[in-house]
């Protein structure tokens, strides 16, 4: 089997994009903005397989008082809309 080769990808964002790459990138510890673009891929394809197998929602919960709150992706919800 032959090695993945890496592929070089130039983005344009706008200005509302790039602070929130520039925050999510500090904010989650990533070396690099490429770091952060990859690992936003992972959980959304994490998320897009679990639409496929029925799940829409997800609950976030907070340890220290057990609350709960639902979330709501509309894209993700659009998968499911199409699918239909």
């Amino acid at each position: 089997m032959e090695p993945k080769k890496n592929k070089r990808v130039a983005f344009t964002f706008d200005e509302r994009s790039m602070d929130t790459l520039d925050i999510m990138t500090k904010e989650g510890h990533f070396s690099s903005l490429a770091d952060t673009v990859r690992e936003s891929l992972q959980v959304n394809r994490a998320l897009q397989n679990q639409v496929k197998k029925g799940f829409t929602e997800i609950i976030v919960r907070n340890p220290d008082t057990n609350e709960e709150r639902i979330i709501i992706i509309p894209s993700l919800q659009d998968v499911v809309k199409k699918e239909e």
